[in-house]
């Protein structure tokens, strides 16, 4: 191309990975791999002890500045997904009184809309996206969610989270692998595949 983008393109750097509302779990993991840990944009505290408030418009637009500026070639979503589980609304809806709920549930719907506003940045970019919920959550059927799985680019796979190793208590105090039914929804066919396995 025209615009001088070619040249960044025949740079072999090693690809950034940014983490979307969780403390550095895959990025952690990264320079063992060849990757470089971006950003981590945890709801309590990143990488340099910042507190980040998604609800706030700042602090999205100071995430939205960071991530444009870093070029990640991979930014992990798990947008926070207690208020769009069905045990959630069942056990708790009525015990927390409808204002709270209601105002619990629109903030995690900003978020939830926020991190799929950032997917689609990084599909512009040509770059990709990993987001991660319950399967049996229902932001799966969220208009913003619903719209960017219709992308031919898109795909989704579930998984169990034991494969990966994910524990749970049992009532006696020991672990028990955990049958947690999660989805993952990318860009990237390669990750997908994996996952499935």
């Amino acid at each position: 191309d025209m615009d001088g983008g070619g040249d960044a393109m025949m740079r072999l750097e090693p690809a950034k990975v940014a983490e979307l509302y969780s403390p550095p779990r895959v990025t952690a993991t990264l320079p063992r791999l060849g990757l470089v840990a971006g950003s981590t944009f945890d709801l309590h505290a990143d990488e340099a002890g910042v507190t980040w408030d998604f609800t706030q418009p700042r602090d999205r637009k100071r995430a939205w500045e960071r991530i444009r500026a870093e070029e990640p070639f991979l930014v992990v979503g798990s947008p926070p997904c207690t208020m769009f589980s069905r045990l959630q609304v069942n056990l708790n809806a009525n015990k927390m009184g409808k204002l709270e709920w209601e105002r619990r549930r629109r903030e995690a719907e900003v978020l939830l809309i926020f991190a799929v506003a950032v997917y689609k940045l990084q599909v512009v970019a040509g770059k990709h996206f990993l987001h991660e919920h319950p399967a049996g959550a229902t932001s799966w059927r969220h208009p913003a969610v619903a719209k960017m799985r219709t992308r031919p680019d898109v795909g989704t796979v579930d998984a169990h989270m034991c494969e990966f190793g994910m524990v749970t208590r049992t009532g006696k105090g020991g672990q028990a692998s955990a049958r947690k039914p999660t989805r993952f929804m990318s860009t990237s066919p390669a990750i997908l595949e994996a996952l499935s396995r």
